[in-house]
């Protein structure tokens, strides 16, 4: 055995302490830590695919920001101004968190005209009776936006969850077989980015940048981590892991199809998701299995990354 300290301290492990990859990691070793030297070259090849699927797609951001670029140092003021905004943003919000999620929300009326962008974000400043600086406060500027939709959605699924198990266990509703509950569940969470659906490839490209990837993948995790919780998944062995890699991997796989499907409501969408369901919802339990499954959902991940490239071209010249 290896001292736990070889496993947790080098600085290719770092980002691994994050709880949606060390879900990935601990899958790729069929729940077993992570050996340093493997962990330095699944990383470095993850780097390398990762970003030859993005770079072609950078001019993503070069078309939405080339207002901002033309007016760069219209940008840099937005960050040294927003300081000076602190007596216009604190009347009327509790906290600089408060402002941040309503100014997001306001954001979102305006993603079908504007796309994930920050001139978006702006937007909704506007609404909100706000100066344009203050989207100096977003880091990651459309990253963010996309993010709390993310969020906003994920939460959404989680009521609804909650508010099924509540109506069962009234007896107001019958309990859903495993994979009828998955399938409804996934669907339910597809369905809420269908209102985005002309700019979702977009979005994806966005949180496949390398400054997104790892709050996109803690978002999946947890989302998939509900469904099971409420689909009443008690297991303690790998096949926690197991179940958790397959259903975001039938959720990653089937967002790609819908964003191809131009089938009434989206018919071949939901008879893919059926599918995908049928086949692994059953899944053995395997610590094999589950290596096999991490690397199938990396691999998938990978393969997403140069598909929304393509989309959001495609989207980009309609």
């Amino acid at each position: 055995g290896r001292a736990r300290s070889d496993y947790v301290s080098d600085p290719a492990m770092a980002l691994c302490r994050r709880p949606a990859l060390r879900l990935l990691c601990r899958l790729l070793a069929g729940g077993r830590p992570v050996p340093v030297q493997e962990a330095r070259h699944a990383g470095l090849s993850f780097r390398k695919e990762l970003h030859r699927g993005l770079r072609s797609s950078i001019y993503l951001r070069m078309v939405h920001e080339e207002h901002s670029h033309a007016d760069s140092g219209h940008q840099d003021s937005y960050s040294s101004s927003y300081s000076d905004q602190s007596a216009e943003k604190g009347e009327g919000f509790e906290s600089e968190d408060q402002l941040r999620q309503q100014l997001l929300s306001a954001a979102l009326k305006f993603v079908p005209k504007f796309g994930w962008t920050v001139e978006a974000i702006a937007e909704g400043a506007k609404v909100l009776d706000l100066s344009p600086a203050v989207t100096g406060m977003f880091s990651h500027g459309p990253g963010d936006l996309v993010l709390h939709f993310v969020t906003q959605c994920n939460n959404q699924l989680s009521q609804m969850l909650a508010e099924h198990r509540s109506l069962v266990e009234q007896g107001q509703e019958e309990v859903k077989k495993t994979e009828v509950f998955v399938r409804d569940a996934v669907e339910a969470r597809l369905r809420m980015i269908i209102p985005h659906i002309y700019n979702w490839p977009q979005a994806m490209s966005i949180l496949l940048m390398p400054e997104n990837v790892a709050d996109s993948l803690r978002s999946l995790t947890e989302m998939v981590d509900e469904i099971w919780y409420y689909a009443g998944d008690k297991s303690t062995d790998s096949s926690w892991y197991t179940k958790r890699a397959i259903v975001a991997g039938i959720y990653s796989t089937t967002e790609l199809v819908l964003m191809q499907d131009s089938s009434p409501d989206y018919e071949n969408t939901w008879t893919f998701l059926q599918h995908r369901v049928s086949d692994v919802v059953s899944v053995a339990h395997s610590a094999q299995q589950a290596q096999l499954t991490g690397k199938a959902v990396c691999q998938g991940l990978l393969g997403a990354a140069v598909t929304v490239k393509n989309l959001a071209g495609i989207t980009m010249n309609r």
